[in-house]
């Protein structure tokens, strides 16, 4: 139990972390690349406003949003090309970039062009460039600006980002991994504490109610049977009810590990089934069973069958009067799924989920004229945990249906 809990622990201070360094992480991508962005479109209104040239300092306004220094001219890679109404080249500027002559400058315009758009980004092998169009009573010129370094400056930076993420998450791990046990210690100790109690109580509690069992049997012989004395035994026998399901939950909390292998599903749910038939009949509800033949999964027989022994006693006690328990067993590819129902008339606005809830009794159906504690589902969740089976629970027209489905 000490381990699962580490590890839940850490995992969930990991997965913590890693959010954290998330929202870290990409609105500083996002700022920057935008930032990167919002720059490189200034030049390029720039350019168009100076028929697809930088303008020489003087022109630069001072009041652009981005500060553009002296040496911008020189610095900023880019070429354009003016296409006039006819589709004709009538201008290539391509004297401040070397990668692209004016033939791959007119066939990177007509590309762009082609697709109809007016601004954006055009990638090859080797650049990246971001462009942006002007329409004229002549024709349509358009710009290009080289961002290569740019971007990969910021690819660059996410990369480093990244890398610092996972060694910050790498020295979280094994920093949790060392703090873990001394942080866990005092839960896993109330725990064992509370574990220890259930057990000793419930042994303590054997011998006095074994007393009365016996001195209530023994005035039974001598005076004879009375209300009062049958009242006794069905308090002493639902007592011991509870001292055993109480042991039998906490078992189960030890138990960390079940060893599972194929068993015949099938056979166990038809023998479950066959148990409870006859108490149903008593009841006066009816019973269904659809099981499909040669039904085999990972699971422990014993575990399997005490889980369909709680199903069907939860059943026959909340299904209304009259009412009918179906007991459904389908193969579901390598699993299973396996479903318990019955009519449950009153289950409209119910909280189906807490019923899993140790001592849980809604107010309604789950109360004092039904024997039980409100354990047994709790004790069916511990088991399909153990057995990697998952557990629903589900309420449709008046009918409510526990579903284990096995793996």
């Amino acid at each position: 139990m000490l381990q699962r809990l580490r590890l839940r622990f850490v995992m969930a201070s990991m997965a913590a972390l890693l959010v954290v360094l998330a929202l870290v992480m990409l609105p500083v991508y996002y700022l920057v690349s935008n930032a990167f962005s919002a720059q490189i479109e200034v030049i390029l209104d720039l350019l168009l406003d100076n028929g697809g040239d930088m303008p020489g300092w003087e022109n630069v306004m001072p009041e652009m949003p981005f500060r553009i220094s002296m040496e911008q001219r020189y610095e900023t890679r880019f070429f354009s090309v003016f296409i006039d109404n006819n589709d004709q080249v009538q201008m290539v500027n391509t004297r401040s970039v070397f990668s692209v002559n004016d033939e791959g400058a007119e066939q990177i315009a007509r590309k762009v062009l082609g697709k109809k758009r007016k601004e954006g980004r055009y990638e090859d092998d080797d650049a990246i460039y971001l462009f942006k169009s002007k329409r004229g009573e002549n024709g349509q010129l358009i710009v290009f600006v080289d961002c290569t370094s740019r971007f990969w400056i910021i690819r660059q930076a996410m990369t480093y980002m990244l890398s610092v993420g996972l060694i910050i998450l790498l020295l979280f791990f094994l920093l949790m991994g060392k703090l873990s046990k001394r942080i866990v210690k005092p839960f896993v100790d109330n725990t064992e504490r509370q574990k220890r109690f259930i057990t000793n109580a419930s042994h303590e509690l054997k011998t006095p109610l074994a007393v009365i069992s016996a001195n209530t049997e023994m005035q039974e012989i001598e005076s004879g049977k009375s209300k009062w004395t049958e009242a006794t035994m069905r308090q002493v026998e639902r007592l011991n009810r509870l001292v055993s399901e109480l042991v039998t939950l906490s078992r189960l909390d030890e138990k960390d590990e079940v060893v599972l292998s194929e068993v015949d599903l099938t056979g166990l749910v038809k023998e479950a089934a066959e148990n409870f038939e006859q108490v149903m009949r008593q009841q006066g509800k009816e019973f269904a069973t659809e099981i499909d033949e040669e039904v085999k999964v990972k699971a422990e027989a014993r575990s399997v069958s005490e889980l369909c022994s709680i199903f069907l006693d939860n059943a026959a006690k909340y299904c209304d009067e009259g009412g009918l328990v179906t007991v459904m067993l389908s193969a579901r590819g390598k699993g299973a799924r396996l479903v318990f129902s019955n009519s449950y008339a009153a289950g409209e606005n119910v909280d189906y989920h807490r019923f899993f809830d140790r001592f849980y009794r809604e107010d309604e159906s789950h109360n004092s004229k039904k024997s039980g504690f409100g354990i047994g589902l709790s004790i069916a969740q511990e088991i399909a945990k153990h057995l990697g089976a998952r557990l629903q629970v589900m309420y449709k027209a008046g009918v409510i249906s526990f579903v284990v489905n096995f793996r």
